[in-house]
């Protein structure tokens, strides 16, 4: 999907107006849709027809986690929204290298300092917080150099020592072991 808001975000070398205009003739080709797709975005959006078709499908309830770097350029997230329109304070993590963990198009938990610090939507099921929390040790141990490889360490989720918090048993389900007060997944078990 495009739309004013990320090429403001992203600042390349051509106009506004030019992109708009070559947007709409590939409208007008059908190669791409023109709409409101996502709520809160000022302007028309633009999208790939597979991609409306995807937007109007009923929610997936075998959805998978997906995790994101804050800083991706595909995190709508990370968007400006209107006035008015409430913004995901979940969605809004502070630091460099911050992940965001996705299910269903909702941010389920955020990771900081390397999955040193959680935090959990609070309408969360634990079933959705294990396979957040598997797919987000998953990414980080994936993304370590092969000769150094460390544990994944958590210890705080949502501001509580990870060990006492009410998700260490959804994050001991997915993989992670007690360690003191916080919470280990080990490289290579």
């Amino acid at each position: 999907m495009v739309s004013r808001e990320w090429w403001k975000r992203e600042r390349p070398a051509v106009s506004w107006r030019e992109i708009y205009q070559e947007l709409k003739r590939l409208e007008f080709r059908g190669e791409v849709r023109r709409g409101y797709f996502v709520a809160g975005l000022t302007g028309a959006q633009f999208a790939l027809p597979e991609a409306v078709e995807m937007l109007r499908a009923p929610a997936n309830e075998e959805a998978q986690p997906i995790v994101m770097a804050v800083s991706d350029p595909a995190n709508v997230y990370a968007l400006p929204v209107s006035p008015g329109v409430e913004v995901d304070q979940l969605a809004r993590p502070r630091g460099a290298g911050a992940l965001l963990v996705t299910i269903g198009g909702r941010v389920v938990l955020v990771a900081e300092g390397r999955g040193t610090k959680l935090r959990v939507r609070t309408d969360a099921a634990p079933a959705e917080v294990t396979a957040a929390a598997r797919a987000l040790a998953e990414r980080l141990v994936a993304r370590q150099r092969r000769g150094r490889r460390r544990d994944v360490v958590v210890e705080t989720v949502d501001g509580e020592r990870a060990a006492g918090s009410r998700w260490a048993s959804a994050l001991r389900e997915a993989g992670f072991k007690g360690m003191g007060t916080g919470l280990r997944y080990y490289v290579g078990i």
